[in-house]
C-alpha cells in the first residue's frame, strides 16, 4: 500500500537556521561594545524570543523584534538610531539569504512521489514560508502544502482529520524533536527523525525510544528506509 510522506520544510528540505545563525553573530558583532559576555547576550535574546514567539509567532519578523529588544536591554542610552540600523541591516541580509536545497533532496522526493502521497507541513509566517516554497521550486512534488503557527499534537490531529489520512500509513519526516516528532507521534503517526547539526535550539527535545519512530542520518536514506514498511 502507498504512503503518505509529510516532510517538515526548514532544515529538512533546505537550510534555514544557519543563516539565522549568522545573524546573531552580527548582532554580537554589533553590540560587543555595549555587551562584551557573549554568554549574557545569548542567554538574553533566548529569554527574550520565548517571552515574543507566544505573540509574534516564528520567523525573520519576529526575530528581528527580538534582536531589537535584546540589544535594548543592554543598552542604557537614549538614542540608539545607529545600532537599530545595523540590526535593520541584519534583517535586510537575513531576508535575502539564498535558497540552499540539502543535498539529494529534489532528486529523493522526484523518486518518492512516484509511489507515493507526499505532504508539505510546515509553521512560521504565512507569507514568509510561502515565498521559501516558492523559491525552493520544490512545490510541484507536493498534493498538500499546510503552513500552521504551530505544529502540536492539535494540529497533527487536524491535518489527519481534514485530509482523511490513514495514521499507520502516515510519516512525518523532519528535524524537530520538539515540532516533528513528538507531536506526531502523539498524534498516532510515525515519525522519521532527520537530525541536523544546525537544528534551533529551541526546536530541542530529547528523542525518546517509541515503536513508530524511525531515524535516518539523512533525507537519502529515506526511500529506503520506508521500503521495509
Amino acid at each position: 500500500m502507498s504512503k503518505c510522506l509529510i516532510f517538515d520544510a526548514d532544515d529538512t528540505l533546505w537550510e534555514n537556521n544557519i543563516y539565522f545563525l549568522r545573524a546573531i553573530e552580527e548582532f554580537l558583532e554589533l553590540i560587543a561594545p555595549l555587551a562584551p559576555n557573549r554568554s549574557e547576550v545569548l542567554k538574553a535574546l533566548s529569554a527574550v524570543e520565548k517571552e515574543l514567539i507566544p505573540r509574534g509567532g516564528y520567523g525573520s519578523r519576529n526575530f528581528l523584534r527580538a534582536l531589537e529588544e535584546t540589544f535594548r536591554r543592554f543598552y542604557a542610552g537614549s538614542d540608539g538610531w545607529a545600532y537599530l540600523q545595523g540590526i535593520g541591516q541584519i534583517g535586510e541580509r537575513l531576508r535575502s539569504h539564498p535558497m540552499q536545497l540539502l543535498p539529494g533532496v529534489a532528486s529523493i522526493l522526484q523518486s518518492l512521489r512516484l509511489k507515493h502521497r507526499l505532504m508539505l507541513f510546515t509553521k512560521g509566517d504565512q507569507e514568509e514560508q510561502s515565498n521559501k516554497i516558492g523559491r525552493s521550486g520544490l512545490q510541484d512534488y507536493f498534493d498538500r502544502l499546510e503552513i500552521v503557527e504551530e505544529k502540536h499534537t492539535l494540529a497533527y490531529q487536524r491535518l489527519i482529520q481534514s485530509h482523511q489520512l490513514s495514521p499507520q500509513h502516515t510519516f512525518m519526516i523532519g528535524n524537530s524533536p520538539r515540532s516533528d516528532v513528538a507531536p506526531a507521534l502523539a498524534a498516532g503517526l510515525w515519525a522519521v527523525y532527520v537530525p541536523h547539526r544546525h537544528t534551533w535550539e529551541l526546536e530541542h527535545e530529547e528523542v525518546k525510544p517509541h515503536p513508530r519512530l524511525l531515524v535516518a542520518a539523512s533525507i537519502q536514506e529515506i526511500p529506503a528506509l520506508l521500503a521495509s514498511f
